[in-house]
């Protein structure tokens, strides 16, 4: 699932003309081809139709699809709010930019912060370093 703020940056991209040319979990590779100006190929053909029958314009074509392509990579951040795309710190439950709540999966360690000392303990009722009980504090 894509973030909201990669899914806007590849939607405001496909909307100037950008296609998808990769995609996987964390990044999406956007491409940007075009195939040379009408003027240009207006020039080609005044030049070389006399002797190669529009292989010019072609060959002109192909030469401008490959050399003027521009990509550009989107990556998923995982330590960016989904929502507007801010740097948010690993233990925030909301963004401190936009306020949106982020997605946090359940903690295999059972780790619990204590209110006191702020040392962290796993699996304990009582907090390690200060002895504050940790079981009122803890779900």
């Amino acid at each position: 699932m894509r973030s909201k703020r990669v899914q806007r940056e590849i939607d405001d991209l496909v909307a100037q003309g950008w296609r998808i040319e990769e995609e996987t979990p964390d990044r999406v590779v956007m491409v940007d081809r075009e195939f040379g100006s009408v003027g240009s190929h207006i020039v080609v053909a005044l030049l070389t139709f006399w002797f190669s029958l529009g292989v010019g314009n072609v060959v002109w074509a192909a030469y401008n699809y490959v050399s003027n392509s521009r990509r550009r990579v989107l990556w998923e951040d995982g330590d960016a709010c989904p929502s507007c795309g801010a740097t948010v710190p690993a233990t925030a439950d909301y963004c401190p930019s936009c306020g949106e709540a982020l997605e946090s999966g359940p903690d295999p360690t059972n780790a619990v912060t204590c209110p006191d000392c702020e040392a962290v303990a796993a699996g304990s009722r009582y907090c390690p370093a200060c002895g504050t009980k940790l079981a009122d504090t803890a779900d």
